[in-house]
Formats: structure tokens, sequence, C-alpha cells
């Protein structure tokens, strides 16, 4: 299934990100987040190497989603907004959905930490729920 692009209400068109608007989301995920590595779940991507959809309001990058198919599986590996309460986190999100439903695809899934309630509360809104709550402590080293 070929998805074509959409436009939002709030002047934001979602289309898929091809060799030629590539560049800015890497520079992107660079910048924010160190990559292009992501692990999830100790697995390592190469994000530069994901297909997604990128939110675009003229020329400038305003969120995107990156995805990997497994099987049947459908993992977002990233997702980002960076215009608040427009829709494009839902709209790239809803993209994603649409996509892994014309495939073999069973269930679409994604990691975010647990302290990102936010997020958590977003992602339960389009019907996700909590599989795996992962919790940690910091070792206390004494000085000396």
């Amino acid at each position: 299934m070929t998805m074509k692009r959409q436009d939002l209400p709030c002047g934001v068109a979602i289309a898929p990100i091809e060799a030629g608007n590539r560049s800015p989301v890497d520079a992107y995920i660079r910048e924010e987040w160190g990559g292009p590595l992501l692990v999830t779940r100790g697995n390592p991507y190469d994000s530069r190497q994901l297909p997604g959809f990128a939110a675009w309001q003229g020329e400038r990058l305003v969120g995107a989603v990156l995805y990997r198919l497994h099987g049947a599986d459908c993992e977002v590996a990233v997702l980002f907004s960076l215009l608040e309460n427009k829709g494009i986190g839902s709209a790239l999100l809803r993209q994603v959905i649409a996509l892994a439903a014309s495939q073999p695809c069973q269930r679409v899934w994604l990691v975010t930490s647990n302290d990102n309630t936010h997020a958590i509360r977003f992602y339960q809104k389009f019907g996700f729920s909590l599989k795996a709550v992962h919790t940690s402590t910091a070792l206390m080293r004494s000085a000396g």
C-alpha cells in the first residue's frame, strides 16, 4: 500500500519520507537523540534505514514517525512533533497504523519511558496498552 500525502487543517502536510526529504529527519534525530543508532529492547537499529512519514509546514520539518516492519509486528521506533496540540503526532501515528493494517501485521507496538505519562496517555488514546514496566535503581557508590 502506498501512503499518499495528507494535509492537516493547521497547514501541515504529512508525506512519506523519501531520499529527497530525509536529511532534516536524520539531522533532528542526530541533534536531539544522538542518533542515528536507536536501541529497542536490546536491538540496535540505524534510524537512517527506517521508513517513515514526515510532517512539513512549508519547508520546515515539524514532526516525523519512523517504524520497522518485522513479520507480524510493526514497531514505532521514533515519533516526534515539534508543534504540540495540532494533531501532528496523531496524524503521523494514524499513518503507521493504517500502513500496518494493510500489511500482514497483527500488532503495532512501541517503547516509551515509564515516567513519560504524557506519551503513555497519548498512546492509550489509540488503544495501546502497557505490556511491561521495567524498573531500576541507581547504585550508590561510596567515595574512597
